[in-house]
């Protein structure tokens, strides 16, 4: 066997071994994420009108994200079957030294490869959307707050869907030099879910300090914590999107065992939200705040009192 096909040989090994990272990986976080969705389900179901609503809104976002994860996960295993084949194919193709008819598998993977990019671009859509409702909700329903993030949620998804579209077609790609595009959809998908998150905080923060001075140290408590539950949602989202960038910076192969981790995470941590949302434990409007404050008392209530009409403004 000379040098050079030695050398191929260890490549093949290589990027097989890859691919069983990508898929354990995968295969962790899917199981993380279906244990979550059970329990989402079912806390869904508990009977809490005061603080839960739009109940069935969110029971519809957090499912097709674990149906789009999920197949992801049934495609990221066919995929890595179809991959394996490809490469022994190649493997055998060098030791026997004979040309292999590559053309079949390689479509199947490519095939495999754009709509696993769909259902990754999908579930970010549905996540994305719902930070942009929890936000419009808690900033009490005004449009032009959320204006700008919906914008760019729609950047970020439009590049996603064209960007696995025409890549699909790997000569086209090439030829218009369109290979970017996922990376800068994926960077607006950053920016998009990190103003989210300052705007959610921040507003969460602002009552809290405006509320100090006559809410009990209790009500307070609760906005800090949930608040910090926020940054923690937030800070999941980010991190491995963060981390993709930097690694498709240096165009490094280590890129696709995370983004197999961002298919599941992308869905685990809108699901986490809604979980906590559901228990009672965060806010997913403007007038969750009421109710928490009038757990403490009616003194907590914050709202201007107009003595003459005798009622809250």
């Amino acid at each position: 066997m000379g040098h050079h096909s030695k050398v191929q040989l260890e490549a093949i090994s290589g990027s097989l071994a890859l691919s069983l990272y990508t898929v354990s990986i995968e295969w962790l976080f899917y199981g993380i994420y279906l244990v979550l969705f059970v329990f989402c389900l079912r806390t869904l179901r508990r009977p809490r009108p005061s603080r839960m609503t739009y109940r069935r809104a969110f029971t519809i976002g957090v499912s097709a994200m674990f149906l789009f994860s999920t197949s992801h996960w049934i495609l990221q295993l066919v995929n890595a079957g179809e991959f394996i084949a490809l490469k022994l194919l190649e493997a055998k193709q060098h030791e026997q030294d004979f040309v292999a008819d590559k053309t079949r598998p390689a479509q199947m993977w490519n095939r495999i490869n754009i709509a696993m990019g769909v259902f990754f671009v999908m579930n970010n859509i549905i996540a994305d959307s719902i930070f942009v409702f929890r936000c419009y909700s808690i900033w009490g329903r005004k449009k032009r707050i959320v204006a700008v993030p919906i914008l760019m949620l729609l950047v970020s998804a439009c590049l996603g869907l064209a960007s696995v579209i025409t890549c699909g077609q790997s000569n086209i790609a090439e030829f218009l030099y369109l290979t970017w595009i996922f990376p800068v959809s994926m960077l607006f998908s950053i920016l998009t879910t990190a103003l989210l998150v300052t705007l959610t905080a921040g507003r969460i923060w602002w009552i809290a300090r405006s509320a100090r001075a006559i809410m009990g140290p209790t009500v307070v408590r609760q906005y800090r914590t949930i608040m910090a539950m926020i940054l923690e949602s937030g800070a999941l989202s980010l991190t491995p999107g963060i981390l993709y960038l930097l690694l498709a910076l240096t165009e490094s192969s280590a890129t696709d065992v995370v983004l197999a981790a961002m298919a599941q995470i992308s869905g685990i941590a809108p699901t986490i939200i809604v979980v906590r949302v559901g228990l009672g434990n965060s806010i997913n409007d403007s007038e969750s705040f009421r109710a928490m404050a009038a757990e403490e008392g009616p003194v907590l209530d914050i709202r201007p009192f107009d003595e003459e009409k005798d009622m809250y403004l």
